[in-house]
């Protein structure tokens, strides 16, 4: 009978916690403590007969773990791995020379920022190549990644959907955490573009009490979150509208939003890489119902750079000529 495992959040409903063999599972943490944290309650989640190897990067696991005599698998295989490239190049060899990997749940924890200066192409390359790995060998694979800027390896592995069973990210919002799910495929079924708030403290990683009967976040369809300078100085139209200082805070705010309008507002070309960016992000992440409108507020834009913005995600983007603040 084949293994499932689990992700070591309390309380999440199996859909977006269950780990069957076969799989890959790919988690942004984007704090390393609460990385080796999570590492460890998934340990901890896992149980007593379960099949368990626990992988660290740049330190000795001996040193990350830490598990009470009461919780997890009777049984745990260490593997450490150098903190370079090539070992995670080399790692499906030398666990298949250590092991046999059939209904085993092989748990990852990447050093702070592995990934930072690895392409996207060796990053997409080396997805594919676990998957094919861990399906052929009958095992689960969790990868715990742990950078300054998640978004880097977050983007490029929205693409990686035939490879990855699930794609999720977990980010620090002062006393709680958002637990962003891309997608989650699970022995339950597939779930996606699901947020929830869990909480992290002395008593370990749990659902937030109020997310549990709120499976998904409620309708924003007629939020509209702008930067302050789209409206030139004129009030918010309705209740619905949320000014913010800067395209940095509208970015941020359109991360946890599923149909709002999200207005940016540019004033000259040099912000268009950024806003680029931004937009291509929250189009990835966000999907198709959420309306991105970039406004120019000087001219400054070419043609050229109005079909970057739009090829980048923008659903409109208007010029200066239109002075009405009524967007």
């Amino acid at each position: 009978m084949d293994s499932v495992f689990t992700l070591g959040i309390s309380s999440l409903w199996d859909e977006v916690c269950h780990m069957p063999v076969g799989g890959v599972w790919w988690l942004n943490v984007d704090r390393y403590t609460d990385a080796v944290s999570l590492f460890n309650q998934t340990l901890a989640a896992q149980a007593k007969n379960s099949k368990i190897a626990a992988l660290v990067m740049g330190d000795k696991p001996n040193n990350i773990i830490s598990l009470d005599n009461e919780g997890g698998p009777d049984n745990i295989a260490l593997f450490t791995l150098p903190n370079r490239p090539e070992a995670l190049e080399e790692i499906h060899r030398d666990l298949v020379c250590s092991l046999e990997p059939g209904n085993y749940l092989f748990i990852l924890l990447c050093a702070e920022n592995t990934w930072q200066n690895i392409n996207k192409d060796k990053l997409c390359a080396w997805v594919e190549k676990t998957s094919r790995w861990a399906q052929y060998h009958r095992c689960a694979f969790l990868a715990i990644n742990s950078a300054q800027d998640i978004d880097r390896q977050l983007t490029p592995l929205l693409r990686e959907y035939r490879s990855l069973s699930g794609l999720a990210s977990i980010r620090y919002q002062g006393d709680r955490h958002l637990f962003d799910i891309a997608w989650w495929g699970s022995d339950k079924g597939i779930s996606a573009q699901q947020q929830l708030m869990v909480q992290h403290d002395d008593a370990g990683w749990r659902l937030a009490q109020e997310a549990e009967t709120n499976v998904q976040p409620r309708s924003d369809e007629k939020v509209i979150l702008s930067n302050m300078r789209v409206l030139e100085g004129a009030p918010p139209l309705s209740e619905y509208w949320t000014l913010f200082d800067t395209n940095d805070e509208v970015f941020n705010a359109g991360r946890t939003a599923q149909a709002a309008t999200v207005l940016f507002s540019i004033t000259q070309n040099t912000q268009i890489e950024q806003l680029g960016r931004y937009i291509h992000t929250l189009r990835r992440q966000r999907g198709t119902a959420l309306k991105i409108i970039v406004r120019e507020q000087t001219p400054s834009l070419r043609a050229t750079d109005e079909r970057l913005l739009l090829s980048s995600g923008a659903s409109l983007v208007i010029p200066a000529a239109r002075r009405s603040p009524a967007v």
